[in-house]
């Protein structure tokens, strides 16, 4: 009776670890906004990803930024030109920075609000602010810039994801802390609670496994929940690669400590086992 006990708390332990995991991570790297900024920041930099924000922020400049009458024609240009130079603009890194804090912001506050159709939502405002501020040097005319330039894209996909993001998120902490119980008490309950720590690892290596073969899958599915313009594609693609490489270190800490574990249990058992010869 002990035996299956303990192993009906060790499985339901690892089962609840195989979602806990994933779902800790959605909390510190996507709903979190620190979190979704450091996990998206290193596409500011890629120069793939840059040719289609340039597009945008020229286009958006372009509707936003009130230039002399007398430049009209010259707009487009100059505005294409600023925007192509504000990647080596000292202030770049600081503005990106800034666009996804603020996109993030707007983004998850429209999270399941169904009076809002278009989920995805850019603010873009300190990229165009350095627009500005090179059009400036260029014609000597200061130009008032909005506080906002909200781009909202429908992403139907996207929008139906988030929620379940944000509640995910929201219990990891209590999934993990309710598998580690269960696991504890699984190997309280048991007659062999070395050979139980052992399996134990061998459980929690096995769903890190299992983490690795999805890293893939996961990749693809956020490189297929973006639709429509070719710089929000361009996104989903980017943060799916980025988000398998920050996988990959949940999913080495996850085998080193079932390690621990069959470690830990192996130790017991040998010293079980020496104090009974």
């Amino acid at each position: 009776m002990r035996s299956a006990a303990s192993a009906l708390l060790v499985i339901v332990a690892l089962l609840l670890a195989a979602v806990a995991g994933p779902a800790l991570w959605l909390q510190r790297n996507v709903v979190d906004g620190p979190g979704f900024t450091q996990l998206a920041g290193p596409l500011g930099n890629n120069k793939d990803f840059q040719e289609g924000l340039t597009a945008l922020v020229s286009e958006q400049a372009t509707a936003s930024l009130n230039l002399p009458p007398m430049l009209n024609d010259l707009a487009g240009a100059l505005i294409k030109t600023a925007a192509r130079a504000i990647y080596t603009d000292p202030g770049y890194e600081q503005a990106w920075t800034e666009t996804l804090q603020r996109s993030h912001n707007l983004t998850f506050a429209a999270a399941g609000n169904n009076d809002i159709e278009g989920d995805l939502k850019l603010d873009i405002a300190p990229l165009v602010q350095l627009v500005a501020d090179n059009v400036t040097k260029n014609i000597g005319v200061p130009l008032p810039t909005p506080q906002d330039v909200v781009v909202t894209a429908d992403q139907p996909k996207v929008a139906q994801v988030l929620p379940i993001m944000t509640i995910l998120g929201a219990w990891s902490g209590w999934l993990a802390l309710i598998a580690a119980v269960l696991f504890v008490l699984g190997v309280v309950v048991a007659k062999r609670r070395a050979l139980t720590l052992i399996l134990g690892g061998v459980g929690l290596a096995i769903v890190a496994l299992l983490w690795l073969m999805g890293s893939g899958f996961v990749e693809s599915t956020l490189a297929g929940l973006a639709v429509g313009p070719e710089v929000a594609q361009q996104f989903g693609r980017e943060l799916g690669a980025l988000a398998r490489d920050s996988w990959q270190g949940g999913i080495t800490a996850t085998l080193i400590a079932a390690g621990v574990l069959a470690v830990c249990g192996g130790a017991a058992l040998i010293i079980k086992r020496s104090r009974t010869t």
